[in-house]
C-alpha cells in the first residue's frame, strides 16, 4: 500500500478528533455562560463520542474457531451540524484456529449537513480457505494474503441521491494446495476505480424503521491504475424497510453482483456473509451472485430484541445457468441488545443454517443498516 494512501486514511480517521479539539474551547465558554440545567441538557444531547464493542467467539466448518474483537466509535464531525447522521470509526482484529488472521481499520464520515459522505478502510489478512472443484469432486485448500485500501467519496446531487467515486488498491498472493502439495504463490494486483450511485431515504442510518436504501457500485480493473487483469464488476443492492409498529420492522433486500471480462479466481463472488447468512464453506462461487432476503426485527423488551430472517441465493457464471435446483436457501435467528440507545446501535449474534452449511455471526449494527 502506498504512503499516500496510508496518510489519507489516517487523516480521515483523525479528522473528527482534530475538529473536536478545536470546538471544545468554544463549547466550554458557551456552557459556562449557560445556567446549570441548560448546561446539563446540552452535555447529555451532545456527548461527543460513544463506543460499542463486542468480542467474537464462534465456529464454522471452514475456519473452525474464530476469536476476534470488534470496536466502533460513533461521533459527529461537527456539533453544529445537526442534520448529518453520526459518523463512525472502528477497528477489528481476529484469528481462527485454521491459521487465518486479519485486522482492519475503517471509518465512514457524514459532513456538511449530509451533503458529503466519505468512507475509507485499510486492512491485511491471511486467509486459509477452500473452494469446490467440480471436476475433481472435492475441496481445494488455498491460502490468500490480502493487503487492501479502499476510499469512497460521495456528494449529494439531488434530494436524497448521491454520486461519487470509489478506488480500491488490492494486492493478493494466493497459494493452492492440491493433493498435499503447494505450488508457487500467484501474486496479483487488483486495483480498481469505479462510480457509486446511492439513494438514501432511510429514517435512520444505523437502525432504520422506514424508507429505502439503494446502492450501485462499479469497479473497473485496468492496467492504467496497476491492475494485472482487465475486467469489470457491477454491484447492486436495494433494501426496503416496513415499519409495522414502534417495536417491529421488516426489512426486505435484493442484491446482484456481476463480474464480466477476464475474471480471475480472486475476482469471483462467494455465497455467504451478510449477503446470505448460513453459508461459510466457500463451496458456492461464481462470476455472478444473486440473492433475496427478508428479516423481521422485534424489540422484545427494553434494550433487548430479536430477529428472524430467511433468503435464497445462487452463484453462476451466466444468468442462463440459474435453475430451481441450484437455488441456495437459508434461514436463521438472532438476539440484539441496544448498546447505544441515542444512536439506536445494536450489538448481537445471529445463527443461520443453509444447504449443508451453517454459520454464527457477531455484529455491531444491523445487517441491512449502513454500508
Amino acid at each position: 500500500m502506498s504512503k499516500g494512501a496510508v496518510f489519507l486514511l489516517c487523516a480521515l480517521v483523525l479528522l473528527p478528533s482534530v475538529l473536536y479539539s478545536q470546538e471544545s474551547d468554544v463549547e466550554s465558554i458557551e456552557e459556562a455562560a449557560a445556567d446549570s440545567s441548560a448546561a446539563s441538557d446540552s452535555s447529555a444531547e451532545s456527548k461527543r463520542v460513544q463506543f460499542a464493542a463486542i468480542p467474537m467467539v464462534n465456529y464454522d466448518p471452514a475456519f473452525e474457531w474464530n476469536l476476534a474483537a470488534l470496536a466502533n466509535a460513533f461521533f459527529r464531525v461537527s456539533l453544529a451540524d445537526t442534520v448529518s447522521p453520526s459518523s463512525m470509526a472502528g477497528a477489528m482484529v481476529g484469528y481462527t484456529t485454521n491459521g487465518t488472521w486479519y485486522w482492519a481499520l475503517y471509518t465512514k464520515l457524514y459532513m456538511d449537513e449530509d451533503n458529503y459522505r466519505a468512507t475509507a478502510a485499510y486492512g491485511d489478512a491471511s486467509v486459509n480457505f477452500q473452494y469446490y472443484d467440480e471436476l475433481m469432486g472435492s475441496f481445494i485448500d488455498f491460502n490468500s494474503l490480502h493487503d487492501v485500501f479502499m476510499v469512497e467519496l460521495q456528494r449529494r446531487v439531488y434530494k436524497r441521491w448521491y454520486l461519487g467515486l470509489r478506488y480500491v488498491n488490492l494486492k493478493t498472493k494466493t497459494k493452492y494446495e492440491i493433493e498435499g502439495e503447494s505450488g508457487d504463490p500467484d501474486k496479483q494486483n487488483m486495483n480498481n476505480l469505479g462510480l457509486v450511485v446511492s439513494h438514501d431515504a432511510r429514517d435512520h442510518i444505523y437502525n432504520p424503521y422506514d424508507g429505502d436504501y439503494m446502492n450501485l457500485r462499479t469497479g473497473h480493473y485496468r492496467d492504467a491504475w496497476g491492475s494485472d487483469y482487465i475486467y469489470d464488476k457491477y454491484e447492486f443492492d436495494f433494501t426496503k424497510f416496513f415499519g409495522i409498529s414502534d417495536s417491529q420492522v421488516v426489512a426486505a433486500r435484493c442484491a446482484a453482483f456481476v463480474a464480466t471480462g477476464d475474471v480471475p479466481f480472486e475476482g469471483q463472488y462467494v455465497v455467504g456473509r451478510d449477503d446470505i447468512r448460513g453459508y461459510t464453506s466457500g463451496m458456492y462461487r461464481g462470476e455472478q451472485v444473486y440473492d433475496l432476503q427478508a428479516e423481521y426485527r422485534w424489540n422484545v423488551h427494553g434494550k433487548w430484541g430479536a430477529v428472524a430472517f430467511g433468503g435464497v441465493a445462487t452463484a453462476v457464471d451466466d444468468p442462463e445457468e440459474i435453475t430451481w435446483s441450484g437455488l441456495l436457501p437459508a434461514v436463521g435467528a438472532g438476539i440484539r441488545y441496544m448498546a447505544i440507545p441515542s444512536e439506536k446501535i445494536n450489538i448481537g449474534i445471529d445463527v443461520a443454517v443453509g444447504k449443508d452449511d451453517w454459520g454464527v455471526y457477531f455484529r455491531i449494527g444491523e445487517v441491512f443498516g449502513d454500508k
